[in-house]
């Protein structure tokens, strides 16, 4: 019982631990799976511009937190964007959400999209940059990326990668058999999920215009 309860007590510390953008969004997505909903407190009432600014620049964070995940990986990678790798291909679908609205847009909404993506990026993206990666977001929009957000396959190696990292942070306690078993059903769940993203290598190409814009 007691070793039971460690366990358990070693995996609320591990999940509350993680603080990267990558692990963040796996739990999110996680989340979507099981349909987990977040309550929300009620806002006062704002002005329709005042809602429009408002959502511009949350969406443009969650854009510049997705950028600034992909840009680790991609420099890690020797400067290339593995269509393989779960966790891009998750930080991808972020980025493919957040980037719908710019198709139609005006300049109030991408002045403010762009106040976003540098908060969200931690000043990946500067404001000497952020009218180049606004413009090329939006070249990205335009591109057919709906395997990216309707993908099961996707949703499914996001809750194998939350398990194998669980598995792997247990591995001490639990058996080091179970880690590595963890570690090959989210490896092939991965695999199978990067076979169904369409138009794969011009998602990688325009994507990687952008990261070819840091530093």
């Amino acid at each position: 019982m007691k070793r039971i309860i460690t366990i358990v007590i070693a995996m609320t510390a591990f999940i509350a631990s993680e603080n990267t953008a990558d692990a963040q969004f796996l739990k999110n997505l996680l989340n979507k799976v099981k349909g987990t909903t977040t309550t929300t407190t009620t806002a006062p009432v704002e002005t329709a511009a005042a809602q429009a600014v408002s959502a511009a620049a949350t969406t443009g964070q969650t854009a510049g937190t997705a950028l600034k995940a992909l840009y680790s990986q991609y420099k890690a990678d020797g400067k290339k964007l593995d269509m393989s790798n779960v966790t891009n291909l998750l930080n991808l679908a972020s980025l493919a959400g957040a980037v719908q609205e710019l198709k139609s847009s005006d300049a109030a909404y991408k002045k403010d999209y762009a106040k976003g993506l540098i908060l969200g990026s931690t000043n990946l993206v500067t404001d000497a940059t952020s009218s180049s990666v606004v413009s090329k977001l939006t070249s990205l929009a335009n591109i057919d990326l709906s395997s990216l957000m309707n993908n099961e396959e996707l949703k499914t190696a996001a809750k194998s990668a939350v398990e194998a990292k669980a598995t792997e942070a247990l591995s001490k306690l639990a058996s080091s058999t179970a880690a590595t078993e963890a570690a090959a059903k989210a490896e092939t769940a991965a695999t199978k999920a990067s076979t169904t993203i369409e138009n794969a290598t011009q998602i990688a190409n325009s994507v990687s215009t952008i990261l070819n814009l840091f530093k």
